[in-house]
């Protein structure tokens, strides 16, 4: 099962928000905009251990509103989860829980876990229909209108709860496209059994942005490091068949120390100490019994594993720089999850079982790792995140996690005033659709290449796009000169004319400010006589592109630059020195010992308006 949607109401600095959850979910932001409470948000939905104090409740929420909660929608359930979250499953296939803290009067917290249930209309149906259906006097009078009733009442014996649970479900389940339903929240604990939501939703991980690790990295239970190792402990011995008849002999041994044979001669060392201590205890009256519980052998790896270093020096990891030790925790995430193998679907399925879905959260993946190390893990956590039973959550200020091809995987977090609280901004349409759809799509692949850091638009106070690497070497360098330089404002190279709607509709859709900087690129009158049909049609094609940016404006994020005829004529880039030096290499020659009076008129109020940021 994965998470596919995610609402948090009154948590921390988020007083609501809903967003929808990728295999993959990055979060970029400024600090203290939110990023790290989504994370602990998704870690309080899941795990049972997870209990805010009242500092976690928001702050600004209204008066009366006492209520904290984190609601999931779950997704891709396996046979096994289907069966367990049986009664919540809905026609789609997915199943919505929610975790609540409660704030009582005295300030104590209480918690509690519910699922949403699909509820025929009919009263009859109805978990709350024991009420009226609790004794055959009742059933006998309400099947007079009701004949659906009648094989309920026929079948004999007592009428109890789960007998009417069980007949509701038989009428559900073979008139199902019969009824009508309607969504309500469960007014009982989730699964019948209070706090038991941890024990069946998906383990979850968090690997905080901690700057000392030396408690993380321990192999202690709680540590990350030491649930990760006992995660990996019990998928080897489960594997093992070494470790299976350990256990199996371990069991036996266990079994003969606390058996108690009549015949003296043939008891174990444990029952003679036992009868020992009673016959000093007889006095008092009293009875002893010694039972030895077999250990749990992973529980004996936590107590008796140490993980050493040996970079030249042999020692204990907390002993280590931080970069080693965050690179340990995530060489154990990677070899972990790579060795897991998920219970087969082949196999029957039980009542309830834990699920095998184990998600990962990681705040500021980037911390002590160099570039070429940041861009290789996150080609590991992608690897991760893309198997069906893994799911990944990060939150970053670093362009190596951000992959602006994979747009829906991002989500950006800010928090405007903290009286609205944290704010959540997505693109989870395909905005690659419609004609030429292939074409498109290769386009803005092949511009990754050509500006690999694009990915720090969704960072940037302002966008900045422009055709090629001329103005993007320019303009930074003439912003300066002048003097209205904003290292909050991003320039942006598409790679050409053609990709700029492209990025305009993700810079739409994420509520980014931006400025379009293009070239006018008009038809010759006359078109000259050597053009062929082809090149003419291929001149009209990025003429016809300053109409179609213009109507992809939108006024309330962007405006338009228009440089005519092209911003190489317009900045009176000697054409000899552009083909003799490259376009951009000429232009930083002609503006280097250019006066900022010099600089042409259309230039400067491009430049100005381009790093102009609204209040």
């Amino acid at each position: 099962m994965k998470l596919c949607e995610l609402t948090i109401h009154n948590y921390r600095s988020i007083s609501h928000v809903t967003l929808k959850v990728p295999d993959m979910l990055v979060l970029v932001g400024p600090n203290n905009s939110g990023k790290s409470n989504i994370l602990r948000a998704i870690e309080f939905g899941l795990s049972t251990a997870a209990k805010p104090d009242p500092d976690d409740f928001f702050s600004c929420r209204p008066e009366g509103d006492r209520e904290l909660w984190v609601e999931m929608t779950f997704d891709h359930l396996t046979e096994q989860e289907k069966t367990t979250f049986q009664r919540y499953l809905r026609n789609d296939g997915t199943i919505r829980i929610r975790k609540t803290a409660r704030l009582q009067a005295d300030g104590s917290i209480e918690i509690c876990y519910n699922g949403y249930v699909q509820e025929p209309e009919q009263w009859w149906l109805k978990s709350s229909a024991f009420e009226r259906l609790s004794s055959r006097e009742q059933l006998e009078r309400e099947s007079r209108d009701i004949p659906e009733l009648r094989p309920l009442l026929e079948a004999g014996g007592r009428i109890t709860r789960q007998r009417l649970e069980q007949f509701q479900q038989e009428y559900i389940q073979q008139h199902r496209a019969e009824l009508r339903f309607s969504e309500v929240l469960e007014s009982g604990p989730l699964l019948g059994q209070r706090n038991v939501g941890g024990g069946v939703l998906p383990e979850f991980f968090l690997i905080p942005a901690v700057r000392d690790l030396s408690d993380e990295i321990k192999v202690k239970g709680t540590a990350v490091f030491g649930r990760l190792l006992q995660r990996a402990v019990k998928e080897m011995a489960e594997r093992d068949q070494r470790f299976v008849e350990v256990g199996n002999r371990l069991r036996e041994l266990v079994n003969e120390l606390n058996a108690r044979p009549e015949e003296a001669e043939t008891a174990s060392e444990l029952a003679r100490l036992e009868e020992s201590l009673a016959s000093e205890l007889e006095p008092w009256g009293v009875r002893v019994s010694i039972e030895v519980t077999p250990p749990e052998l992973d529980k004996i790896f936590e107590l008796g594993t140490r993980v050493q270093l040996d970079d030249g020096l042999k020692t204990p990891a907390e002993r280590k720089g931080h970069g080693l030790q965050r690179a340990l925790l995530f060489a154990l995430v990677r070899a972990w999850a790579k060795a897991l193998r998920p219970r087969g679907e082949s196999e029957a399925t039980v009542p309830r079982r834990s699920s095998e879905s184990v998600f990962f959260a990681i705040e500021e993946p980037e911390l002590f790792l160099h570039p070429h190390a940041q861009r290789q893990f996150m080609a590991s956590l992608a690897e991760i995140a893309a198997d069906p039973s893994h799911q990944v959550f990060i939150s970053t200020h670093s362009t190596h996690f951000v992959d602006l091809e994979y747009y829906q995987r991002i989500t950006i977090v800010t928090k405007p005033d903290p009286t609205q609280g944290t704010q959540v901004r997505q693109c989870t349409q395909d905005l690659f659709a419609g004609e030429e759809v292939q074409d498109r799509k290769r386009r803005f692949h092949m511009a990754y290449w050509i500006n690999p850091d694009r990915g720090e638009l969704f960072f940037a106070q302002k966008v900045v796009l422009v055709e090629g690497e001329t103005e993007k070497a320019v303009l930074p360098f003439l912003a300066e000169k002048l003097g209205c330089f904003n290292p909050n404002v991003s320039v942006i190279d598409c790679g050409s004319k053609h990709n700029l709607p492209l990025y305009m509709e993700i810079l739409n859709a994420f509520q980014i400010p931006y400025c379009v900087v293009h070239d006018e690129d008009p038809l010759p009158v006359p078109i000259p006589s050597d053009w062929d049909e082809e090149k003419r049609a291929a001149k009209r094609r990025t003429f016809e592109l300053n109409r179609i940016i213009a109507e992809l404006t939108d006024a309330s994020l962007g405006h338009v630059e228009v440089i005519s005829p092209d911003f190489e004529t317009a900045a009176g880039i000697p054409k000899s020195q552009a083909e003799k030096k490259g376009k951009a290499l000429a232009a930083l020659d002609l503006f280097e010992s250019m006066d900022a009076a010099a600089i042409p008129r259309r230039i400067v109020e491009m430049i100005q308006n381009a790093y102009r940021v609204r209040d």
